[in-house]
């Protein structure tokens, strides 16, 4: 695959905008890699939740901490209530990695359900290389315009200069899809990070 350069100005003329989606699920694929951040956060947060909170946050981290097949962490992606439990399930996914990620390209194609999405592309920035070439192999595939915004952060996380004609591409395409929204700032952000 042959490296396609920027167009002249480019950042000039697209700049990030300050807080976006993308910017936080680019949060979370950086802590989630970091070894006790995510401890540190809930050992905060926890003992200050209001006892019906906590006991649904313990509740829920004993269910993930028993999940023994790929099935179920896909199931638990989409339906992760607290955020101080997230790191849990995306531990395991990233653990089971080899039967977890086929389930989630699978499922990436037509989902519109935001938090598997967000779950989605953390767990592929995080997973072996390999990965990263059937997400490109697909990715024209995603229907969904959030899912290619969100799974484009993954070739920059990923430093994937090869990719920068399918970031820009989907810069454009995301723009045009949904003008309502910032979508395009995750293959702006994925620029951003291989480039500069």
């Amino acid at each position: 695959m042959l490296e396609f350069k920027l167009p002249k100005h480019f950042f000039e003329d697209n700049p990030l905008k300050e807080i976006s989606t993308a910017q936080i699920t680019y949060f979370q694929m950086v802590t989630v890699a970091m070894p006790g951040f995510n401890e540190e956060i809930a050992a905060i947060v926890a003992p200050v939740m209001e006892p019906a909170r906590r006991e649904a946050y313990e509740l829920e981290k004993e269910q993930i901490l028993k999940i023994d097949t790929a099935e179920d962490v896909i199931k638990y992606m989409r339906k992760i209530k607290e955020l101080q439990n997230r790191n849990l399930i995306l531990e395991k996914a990233l653990a089971m990695q080899v039967d977890v990620v086929p389930l989630i390209l699978k499922r990436l194609l037509t989902s519109s359900h935001n938090v598997f999405i967000e779950n989605a592309a953390i767990i592929l920035a995080n997973a072996d290389m390999k990965y990263v070439k059937q997400l490109f192999d697909i990715f024209k595939e995603i229907q969904n315009p959030y899912a290619r915004s969100e799974t484009s952060l993954v070739f920059g996380v990923k430093k994937r200069f090869a990719y920068t004609s399918l970031l820009l591409e989907q810069h454009r395409l995301i723009k045009q899809e949904r003008p309502d929204k910032n979508y395009e700032q995750g293959p702006l952000l994925a620029l951003y990070l291989t480039h500069r």
